[in-house]
């Protein structure tokens, strides 16, 4: 199926599976405009906790849920890659509940270190994974583009279901990234984009090491166009209007909780892709003298 845009690739997809009971588990925190489309179709959304390599599986395995939503290849917004032994796992628990993992395969294209591991589709072997992929960084993020590889006993309730459902996805679009893909050219440009995103990671992480130090924890930095940052004995709050003050926009994690109270007070998110490596290291730079112009 291809979509426009993940949640609209979420919301169809949603309404394809019919159980009674309607519980899906997420990530805790996670992607929040897949929380809102989940709860906009009346499912019952409960978190599970992160461990420091990814979702508790075992919080999970104790819970009753239909389907769990999950970001393994880059999670959302912690960044950690999920490892081999969690994805087994998870597969294991639908399998055991007769449930649905579902498989957003957030920033796959854009990982700097360690072996590729297999999407939970590809080590799918009973049909249980609904994957969800978007073009939206690795082609253009306004093409809106993604995609969904449903199982077959769904595709064939998606055929009944949107049967006199209209294509959302601009055909042109659709056609532009179909020829792009056919001639060779989208394997190539990926590759291309992850290095040239590989460099400004590198740019980012090296500018903060040096102008902040020991002030600062970096977390999430194996993949992915954006990076979270603890500065200690700081609010969110105030980091984020301090940087703005300063023209850096930074952005605090609160949304992405489930319930807001639970967030970590001292964390922001700083974006990079947009940005060349001149304009990441003079945005640090700012960043430093609006963090720690008292010197403290």
């Amino acid at each position: 199926m291809i979509c426009s845009g993940t949640q609209n690739a979420l919301s169809l997809m949603i309404q394809l599976l019919s159980f009674k009971d309607r519980t899906i588990a997420m990530e805790n925190p996670g992607y929040a405009g897949a929380r809102s489309v989940f709860i906009n179709h009346g499912w019952n959304v409960k978190p599970i906790r992160l461990e420091q390599d990814g979702i508790h599986t075992l919080q999970l395995q104790q819970m009753k849920a239909k389907a769990v939503y999950i970001t393994p290849s880059h999670q959302f917004p912690y960044g950690m890659v999920l490892p081999i032994q969690k994805r087994l796992s998870l597969l294991e628990w639908a399998d055991l509940h007769d449930s649905y993992i579902i498989e957003d395969d957030y920033d796959s294209e854009f990982r700097y270190q360690g072996q590729p591991i297999p999407s939970l589709k590809a080590l799918d072997a009973k049909d249980n994974v609904i994957y969800l992929g978007t073009f939206s960084k690795s082609f253009l993020p306004t093409a809106r583009l993604s995609c969904i590889v449903l199982p077959q006993r769904l595709l064939e309730v998606y055929g009944r279901k949107f049967i006199h459902y209209s294509q959302s996805a601009s055909p042109m679009i659709q056609k532009a990234l179909y020829l792009f893909m056919k001639e060779g050219y989208f394997k190539s440009h990926v590759r291309k984009m992850r290095k040239i995103y590989q460099k400004k990671h590198q740019t980012l992480i090296q500018a903060l090491h040096k102008q902040m130090g020991g002030h600062i924890e970096i977390i999430g930095q194996k993949a992915g166009l954006h990076l979270l940052v603890n500065v200690k004995d700081r609010s969110a709050a105030e980091l984020v209007d301090k940087a703005q003050a300063a023209g850096v926009r930074v952005y605090d994690t609160s949304s992405y909780w489930i319930n807001r109270e639970e967030a970590e007070s001292s964390l922001v998110i700083l974006g990079f892709g947009g940005l060349s490596e001149e304009k990441i290291e003079e945005g640090i730079s700012l960043l430093r003298g609006a963090w720690f112009a008292s010197g403290q």
